[in-house]
C-alpha cells in the first residue's frame, strides 16, 4: 500500500472507500452545490425588486400627486391636486358598471286545452259546479266493477256531406232508422231538405238505451237550417217535437265610399270592401270608363254590397248592387243591379255595354273572308265567311241575341242555322252535325244552337261562319256588336225608386253594433260544462 498527497495537502489511501471516491463523493458534492446557487439567485432577484419598489415609491412621494386641497388654494401644487382628482374621478366613472333589465322566463303559451286543464285544477265557486282535479287516487274503498257503466247521454256533432241525405246522416250518428225518418220528415216540413247547405253541422244528444242492444234515443237535436232560422228537435215526454227558432237578421246594405288614390283596388280593400265586391266593381265600371285614363286619383269610388247580419253574430256578404265614380261631389257614372237576371243599368235605365259578338266555337280561324281556291271544287271562288277549326260534336254558340229565321238543310252549307239580330244584321252557321234550335226561336248570346260537323261541301269537321248586313254577305271580322238593354214603363219607375233608396244608405251603417237577440243570450253554466266534449261524426 502507498500514500498520495492530494491537492490540498491531505493524504488519502488508494483503494479505500473514502469520501474522495469520485463515483459517490463527487456526485454528492455537485448535488449540494446547485440549491445554494438557486437560493443566491432568488435572493438577488428579490433584493432587486425591493430596490425598484423603493425607488419608485420615493419618486412618487416626491411628485406629491395628492396634496391637501384645503391649503394653498390656487397654487400650482393645488391645481395639480385638482387635476389628479378629476382624472381619477373620470377613470372611476368610465369603469362604473351598467344596469340592464333582468330577462324573465318566456311566457307560457296557453290555449283552450291548457286553460281547461288549469280550470279543472283550480278552486272555483261551487255555484259554478267547480271540480278539483282530473282524477282521484284509488283507495281501499274502491271496488272494481263487473262492467263499465254506460254514459247516460252522448253528445255528437254530425256533418251533412255533399249529396247526402238528412236521414242517412242521422243514422251514421247512431240514430235508429225509425227516429231518423221521423226527424227528417219533421225538418222537411219546416224547410226544404235540399236547401240545407252541405257542410251544415248538426248537434245531437243521444239518451240512455232502453236495453243493452237497443239504439240510443234522440233527446235533442239542433242545427242552423238557414241564415235566419235555427231548428231544434226536443224530446218532450215520449214524443219528439220540432221547435223553429227564427233569428233576427239585419239587411242594411254595406256602403263604402273613399278616394281612389294610387290604386282603386288597394284603396277599396283598405276601406274594408270584400275582395269579390271590388272585382265586380272593377268589371262593371270598366265596361263604361277607361280605368287608366278616365279615372283620376282625386276621384271617389262609391259601392254598395248586399250585406246581412244575424243577431247571433254571423255575417253574410252578397253581390255588388251599386257602383259609382264621384268627381267633385257629383256622380260621373252610376251603375245599379236590377231585375231577375241581375244586369247592371246606369242612372238613365240603360243597360251596361256588352260585346255582342262571342266566338261561335273555341277554335282557331283556319280560313278568312276573301278569294281562295275551293278545296273540293278546285277553282278560285269567293269565301264569304270565316272557317273555325273544331272537333266533331263541339258546341256552337250564338254570337249575340237574336231570332232564328232558318234552321235546316241548305245545299252545300249542309245543316245550317241563320239568326237575325238587331241593326239589320244576321249571322249564319254551316256544316253542323246536329241543329239544337228551331225556326222562329229566340236565342241569347252564348246559347248553344248546334254542334260542329262536316255536312255539305266540307273536307272535315269545322264551322263556316258568315255575317250579313241587309241580306248582303260581309266580312265577319269587320263588325263588333254592342248590346244595350233599355228599361221602360213600370220597370224604369221601379228602377229609379230602388236607386233613390240605395242613395239614402249611409256609408258604414251596416257595421254598427247590432243588439243581441235576448233569446240567444246564454245563461250561466257550470264550470265543468264549459269544456267542449262533443264527439264529431264523419
Amino acid at each position: 500500500m502507498f500514500t498520495e498527497r492530494g491537492s490540498e495537502g491531505q493524504v488519502s489511501a488508494v483503494g479505500s472507500s473514502s469520501p474522495a471516491d469520485p463515483s459517490l463523493a463527487g456526485v454528492a458534492d455537485a448535488g449540494e452545490a446547485k440549491p445554494k446557487r438557486r437560493k443566491r439567485a432568488a435572493a438577488t432577484l428579490g433584493e432587486a425588486a425591493g430596490g425598484w419598489r423603493t425607488a419608485i415609491g420615493s419618486r412618487l412621494s416626491r411628485l406629491d400627486l395628492a396634496p391637501d386641497l384645503g391649503s394653498d388654494i390656487g397654487s400650482r401644487r393645488w391645481l395639480r391636486g385638482v387635476a389628479t382628482l378629476v382624472g381619477l374621478s373620470a377613470v372611476a366613472i368610465a369603469a362604473f358598471p351598467g344596469f340592464s333589465a333582468v330577462e324573465a322566463a318566456p311566457a307560457m303559451r296557453i290555449d283552450d286545452r291548457v286553460r281547461d286543464e288549469f280550470r279543472s285544477q283550480m278552486i272555483l265557486p261551487l255555484a259554478l259546479g267547480a271540480d278539483s282535479g282530473r282524477r282521484m287516487g284509488a283507495t281501499l274503498a274502491v271496488q272494481p266493477l263487473a262492467s263499465a257503466p254506460e254514459r247516460p247521454s252522448l253528445d255528437l256533432v254530425a256533418t251533412l256531406a255533399q249529396g247526402d241525405g238528412f236521414d242517412r246522416m242521422l243514422r251514421r250518428a247512431g240514430v235508429s232508422r225509425d227516429e231518423a225518418v221521423l226527424i227528417a220528415g219533421m225538418v222537411g216540413g219546416a224547410v226544404d231538405l235540399d236547401s240545407i247547405e252541405p257542410g251544415t253541422q248538426v248537434d245531437i244528444t243521444l239518451g240512455r238505451r232502453a236495453a243493452p242492444d237497443a239504439p240510443r234515443p234522440v233527446d235533442a237535436l239542433s242545427f242552423r237550417a238557414r241564415f235566419d232560422l235555427q231548428l231544434v228537435v226536443e224530446r218532450r215526454g215520449d214524443r219528439l217535437a220540432l221547435d223553429p227558432r227564427p233569428i233576427k237578421v239585419d239587411t242594411t246594405p254595406l256602403r263604402i265610399r273613399a278616394r281612389v288614390g294610387d290604386s282603386l283596388y288597394r284603396s277599396a280593400r283598405a276601406a274594408g270592401a270584400p275582395p269579390s265586391a271590388v272585382q265586380q266593381f272593377l268589371r262593371t265600371i270598366g265596361t263604361e270608363l277607361d280605368m287608366n285614363r278616365e279615372i283620376s286619383a282625386g276621384d271617389e269610388f262609391d259601392m254598395i254590397v248586399d250585406y246581412r247580419r244575424a243577431a247571433t253574430g254571423e255575417v253574410e256578404v252578397g253581390d255588388l248592387v251599386y257602383a259609382a265614380i264621384i268627381r267633385g261631389d257629383r256622380p260621373r257614372k252610376q251603375m245599379m243591379r236590377f231585375g231577375r237576371e241581375g244586369q247592371f243599368y246606369d242612372a238613365s235605365g240603360e243597360g251596361a255595354a256588352q260585346d255582342g259578338l262571342v266566338a261561335p266555337v273555341p277554335g282557331a280561324i283556319t280560313s278568312r273572308y276573301g278569294m281562295r281556291r275551293h278545296p273540293i271544287l278546285g277553282y278560285r271562288r269567293m269565301h264569304s265567311g270565316l272557317d273555325f277549326r273544331a272537333r266533331h260534336g263541339t258546341p256552337i254558340y250564338a254570337a249575340t241575341d237574336g231570332t232564328v229565321n232558318f234552321a235546316g238543310r241548305n245545299g252545300g252549307y249542309g245543316n245550317f242555322v241563320r239568326i237575325r239580330h238587331g241593326g239589320n244584321l244576321s249571322t249564319g252557321y254551316a256544316h253542323m252535325s246536329r241543329i239544337a234550335v228551331r225556326n222562329g226561336e229566340q236565342v241569347r248570346r252564348g246559347q248553344v244552337i248546334g254542334y260542329v260537323g262536316s255536312t255539305g261541301l266540307s273536307t272535315g269537321p269545322h264551322l263556316h261562319y258568315e255575317m250579313y248586313r241587309g241580306g248582303q254577305k260581309i266580312d265577319p271580322a269587320s263588325v263588333r256588336f254592342v248590346n244595350r238593354a233599355q228599361l221602360s214603363g213600370q220597370d224604369l219607375v221601379n228602377f229609379r225608386e230602388q236607386l233613390v233608396r240605395l242613395q239614402l244608405v249611409e256609408p258604414g251603417a251596416a257595421l254598427s253594433d247590432l243588439p243581441q237577440d235576448p233569446a240567444e243570450q246564454d245563461e250561466p253554466v257550470r264550470e265543468i260544462d264549459r269544456i267542449e266534449n262533443r264527439q264529431k261524426v264523419s
